[in-house]
């Protein structure tokens, strides 16, 4: 009798230890999954970490080493300067315009991974192209020593071919993001189960607490030195770079395994307090005799004797690690001496706890004490997951986003709390010399250089015609009147002499341009443009620009397709135009910098809105600075974002003189306060004639810092 109840105690305490062993894994194994589901499975996490592999210097070079390759391959005559294009590489990738277009083809890798159509990564060739001219700009020693050819070589780049391997990966691990949870709570049944089964269940507990320690350690191990454990497998010339990529994605371990430990920790101290005696001294003074006194058995010896060498050799080869492993094993002995003995001081903390409670009441204190510390260890080991949860939670370069639209103080404003200097009719700049009436000094590029961010252009259909473009009137019939009226006889006989001209030539195929009326006066295809623009918020990933298209006869469609084919697409706001708005810093983050609006036709594609749904607008049909009024025209009083057009007409020539009174920092701040005074808050865009003429960028700049309204200017002596 005696003899089967050992065995059934022993069957229990084998029992009792796999389902303990078994439920520390299962939930290790929850912990990992749960972590790779927001930084690998998870399209921001990934862009994010594939971009921080990036700060490492060894990974660095080695994508600098492979860019400068690529363009040997293409350019052979290139390799005389190989080092040069290895600085130059180096320059380009740790900047973080680079970053930020490396997070953007990672989520454009990683949706095509998930969807199963990725066979191919690239970091465009638009993307790589704009990045180099930039750089270069801000480093004109190197800029002279780059040949010309290299220009050349990096538009003969093709894409890198991506890794079928990852890609399973990838979508296995997608599947099985519903798994982590289940198997967190298998794992802590389990781990009941073990401590039920146990003869000592308090002690039982210490021990699981123990394990999750423990393999908090390796975790944070992992975490730490992961990197370089992964570098040792792979090849010489891959071992560099293998680590610093590596250790990107497992860096963020780290909060992880901290939570892991202190939950284990927390698990077996409370347990430990409701113990007549955890001996830790004793404890440590058993691991002091069996190191260092004498040692009668052997093996014992001999094992004693390896683990000094071990422990020698790794202080000798890799003292920090050594030390720094070392400080963790010491740290996590502190914390739960610590956590035990404020455990035991919290039950003390109960009236009933002393001695001199009556013993028919000890079993209720004693239920008391135990649930206290459950509650106590409980909240603790609560706050810890909620830790580890929102380390994961992915925050786009919080440290390389310094300024929006070139103010701090502005990222964290809504769009709709901006000011944006805005250009009317921004396609035609008076640098371009096929272009008649132009309504601003120069094109979008050097607007953008300058600082305008707000744009409005007209659209149209047009044929190329020798050097010239015609104008698709069939499209824009409802059109015609108005452009009669705005050109004027001058403008329109203008046109009638080109069109004549053009009557009879070979025509080219139809495409959208920008043009003011009529593209016979003046015409820029509306893709080079788009492209354009996204090489320089490629090159400045800070910026948010506004686009109001006056889409005449244009579908929304092909907007769409001009868009895509210029790579824009890639930037587009893709959230509900109206309140409540991103802040700048949202904007940026997700990528999704460009706001574009439509005048007419915007249905069917959803990241292009209703202008006058959106915007409410002043009138624009001003003859003097004594007419400007802020009386709601389009758009009405509905619109969250509010338009205050200011220049005045001068048919069919803008002019420049007239910008110099409208642009005047007297007029504008005084415009602006009555804006606000009548419509109850200042514009989001302003928009003018000739923005280099007066003060319109200084007078936004000043706006947007302060957040306010300066007080009036002083009246001029006469």
């Amino acid at each position: 009798m005696n003899h089967a109840g050992h065995e059934v105690s022993r069957g229990r305490r084998l029992a009792s230890a796999l389902c303990g062993m078994l439920g520390i894994l299962l939930i290790l194994l929850a912990l990992l999954l749960g972590y790779a589901t927001r930084s690998v499975f998870n399209e921001r996490g990934f862009a994010q970490r594939i971009a921080d592999s990036f700060e490492d210097p060894r990974f660095a070079t080695f994508v600098a080493e492979k860019i400068a390759d690529k363009l040997i391959d293409a350019r052979p005559d290139l390799v005389g300067v190989r080092p040069v294009l290895i600085g130059l590489g180096r320059s380009l990738v740790s900047s973080p315009p680079f970053r930020a277009a490396v997070r953007r083809s990672a989520r454009a890798m990683h949706h095509a991974m998930l969807s199963g159509s990725g066979d191919e990564i690239v970091l465009t060739v638009q993307d790589l192209g704009a990045l180099l001219r930039s750089t270069l700009e801000t480093q004109p020693a190197l800029a002279k020593r780059v040949p010309p050819a290299v220009y050349t070589a990096l538009g003969s780049l093709g894409a890198l071919r991506g890794g079928e391997l990852a890609m399973r990966i990838v979508r296995i691990g997608n599947r099985m993001r519903v798994a982590a949870f289940a198997l967190l709570l298998l794992g802590i049944v389990l781990c009941a189960v073990g401590a039920a089964l146990s003869g000592d269940r308090r002690r039982a507990i210490v021990r699981l607490g123990a394990g999750l320690a423990a393999l908090a350690l390796v975790l944070g191990i992992t975490a730490r030195f992961g990197g370089d454990i992964v570098a040792l497998f792979a090849r010489d010339d891959l071992a560099p770079p293998l680590a610093g990529f590596a250790g990107a994605f497992l860096r963020g371990l780290m909060p992880w395994a901290a939570g892991l430990g202190f939950a284990g920790l927390v698990l077996s101290a409370a347990s430990a307090s409701l113990l007549e005696r955890v001996a830790l001294a004793r404890w440590s003074a058993g691991v002091r005799r069996w190191m260092f006194g004498h040692q009668p058995l052997m093996r014992m010896r001999l094992a004693r004797g390896l683990l000094g060498a071990l422990a020698g050799a790794a202080l000798l080869f890799w003292p920090l690690q050594s030390l720094t492993l070392a400080g963790w094993f010491a740290g996590l002995v502190v914390t739960f001496s610590g956590l035990r003995e404020g455990f035991a001081a919290a039950l003390h903390l109960l009236p009933e706890i002393e001695k001199r409670a009556r013993p028919a009441d000890r079993p209720r204190v004693r239920r008391r004490a135990i649930a206290l510390v459950t509650g106590i260890a409980i909240l603790l080991i609560g706050g810890a997951m909620w830790m580890m949860y929102r380390s994961t939670e992915v925050t786009v370069a919080p440290a390389t986003l310094t300024a929006c639209n070139g103010s701090a103080a502005l990222c964290d404003r809504t769009l709709d709390q901006v000011i944006f200097p805005t250009s009317h009719n921004s396609m035609g700049g008076a640098d371009d010399p096929g272009w008649m009436f132009p309504n601003q000094d120069a094109g979008i590029r050097r607007q953008l250089e300058d600082g305008v961010r707000g744009f409005l252009i007209d659209v149209h259909y047009g044929v190329p015609v020798g050097d010239k473009v015609k104008t698709e009137l069939e499209d824009e019939k409802a059109a015609m009147a108005k452009y009669e009226a705005a050109l004027g006889p001058e403008g329109m006989a203008a046109v009638i002499r080109i069109r004549d001209r053009l009557a009879g030539q070979k025509h080219g195929a139809r495409g959208v341009y920008m043009c003011h009326g009529f593209c016979e006066l003046g015409a820029l295809a509306f893709v080079p443009m788009l492209r354009e623009v996204r090489d320089f918020l490629t090159a400045n990933p800070g910026e948010v620009v506004i686009f109001v298209i006056q889409d005449e006869g244009v579908t929304p469609q092909d907007v769409e397709l001009c868009f895509r084919e210029s790579g824009l697409l890639d930037f587009v706001y893709r959230g509900p135009a109206r309140p409540p708005w991103p802040t700048l810093r949202e904007m940026v983050e997700s990528d999704q910098r460009v706001l574009v609006m439509g005048e007419n036709v915007t249905a069917g594609v959803d990241w292009y809105h209703p202008a006058f749904e959106v915007l409410q607008e002043t009138p624009y049909s001003f003859r003097d600075t004594l007419d400007f009024s802020n009386r709601p025209n389009r758009g009405g009083k509905g619109g969250s974002l509010l338009l205050m057009n200011h220049w005045i007409e001068s048919t069919p020539m803008p002019k420049p003189s007239n910008a110099a009174v409208a642009n005047s920092r007297r007029k504008l701040l005084e415009r602006i306060r009555a804006f606000r005074r009548e419509r109850g808050r200042v514009p989001n865009l302003v928009a003018v004639d000739f923005y280099g003429v007066g003060d319109l960028i200084p007078v936004v700049r000043e706006l947007n810092e302060k957040g306010s309204i300066p007080a009036p200017l002083p009246a001029k002596r006469r």
